[in-house]
């Protein structure tokens, strides 16, 4: 099915606590831009999602079947996980092209481990580690299923927004930029970013009004365009 998925457009979701954004986004390749076609967000305010356990599944992929609806039947989906159940480190190693066994990952093993290559500084190699319980992956993916959802990636939102400043600057990006900038945010991936970079990133229409609670979900939402390459 993933051949035959639209290759210049994606639906993403971020999942936070109590909230879901979803946004609909169209890759222009001649420009690098990325176009903001629809834009939803909702609230959960009965427990439908908490700690980021689906406790009402049903409820949760009615409101993405809705959300996606509108889109092509070929648009993939993207899904982005932003809270408490979600463990991240910022770690330093002395290889660049370290296995499992170079992690401290061995005392949680009912957690799924990706990490990403972030920059270099004084001979030490930065990652940045998260760890998703399996049980919770496993609900994402059982509730894709039974609403027939097209989820073809799901990780993180620090994952999605460390991607997203890579494709920011593109050509330009140097990891000794990131070292910098990270430094100065005391590596805090989601301080990377000003205001006026989701303009550089994204093209939104006058009729979607965007205010600042919805920004940083927006850069992911381009961060995980990015990771799947479209």
């Amino acid at each position: 099915m993933k051949d035959r998925l639209n290759s210049h457009e994606a639906y993403t979701i971020l999942f936070s606590p109590r909230s879901l954004t979803g946004a609909l986004l169209k890759h222009n390749p001649a420009t690098g831009m990325f176009h903001l076609r629809s834009l939803q967000h909702a609230q959960l305010h009965n427990l439908e999602l908490e700690r980021l356990t689906l406790f009402n599944p049903t409820a949760i992929g009615s409101i993405i079947t809705q959300w996606y609806a509108a889109c092509d039947q070929a648009t993939p989906l993207l899904f982005a996980l932003h809270g408490p159940a979600i463990e991240e480190h910022m770690l330093l190693l002395h290889t660049a092209h370290p296995n499992d066994s170079h992690f401290p990952i061995s005392h949680a093993p009912h957690l799924s481990w990706k990490h990403t290559y972030l920059y270099s500084l004084d001979h030490r190699h930065c990652f940045y580690l998260c760890g998703m319980p399996k049980p919770l992956l496993f609900q994402y993916q059982l509730m894709a299923i039974e609403h027939n959802l097209p989820l073809t990636l799901l990780t993180t939102e620090r994952m999605a927004l460390a991607h997203c400043y890579r494709a920011m600057n593109g050509a330009a990006y140097r990891p000794a930029q990131l070292a910098h900038a990270l430094q100065m945010q005391h590596n805090r991936i989601e301080r990377l970013f000003f205001k006026e970079d989701l303009s550089r990133m994204l093209i939104i229409p006058s009729h979607i009004k965007v205010d600042d609670s919805i920004r940083l979900p927006l850069l992911a939402a381009c961060g995980l365009f990015a990771m799947q390459g479209l």
